[in-house]
């Protein structure tokens, strides 16, 4: 479990489970699971919108209980709030992963950290995927 702040300070938990993965393609039309692929991380980086939505979807439970809606959810999600829940989100999403593909991915992100966030950078934002990353 991570967790990240929203722009008010509260701070909301990231459980990444198999609930978790069907809220977030239901809210975001996004397959969680297609981090292995490489394209997701990316495409979290490059859109905040995506990344507020993926968040909701997450963290949806919780919200309700908070009895927070979607847009009351997005409203306290901005600048760096997003940062913070599109890191919780990524970091929690490996370690839904079982082994060696969870090491695989943690690696690649480690990668993805070291390299600066601009748009098309050297190689892309994304991390490598894990079928083209070796086992340890």
């Amino acid at each position: 479990m991570k967790t990240f702040k929203d722009s008010a300070g509260r701070d909301w938990k990231v459980v990444i489970d198999t609930n978790a993965i069907k809220r977030a393609r239901d809210t975001a039309g996004v397959d969680l699971v297609a981090i292995a692929d490489g394209d997701l991380y990316g495409r979290l980086h490059l859109d905040p919108v995506l990344v507020c939505d993926v968040a909701y979807g997450v963290c949806q439970p919780e919200a309700e209980s908070r009895k927070f809606s979607r847009e009351d959810f997005n409203t306290v999600l901005v600048g760096d709030a997003i940062a913070g829940a599109r890191t919780a989100i990524l970091e929690d999403l490996v370690d839904f992963f079982p082994n060696p593909l969870r090491e695989s991915l943690k690696k690649a992100l480690a990668r993805a950290k070291e390299t600066p966030e601009t748009p098309g950078g050297p190689s892309g934002t994304s991390p490598a995927s894990a079928a083209s990353t070796p086992a340890p």
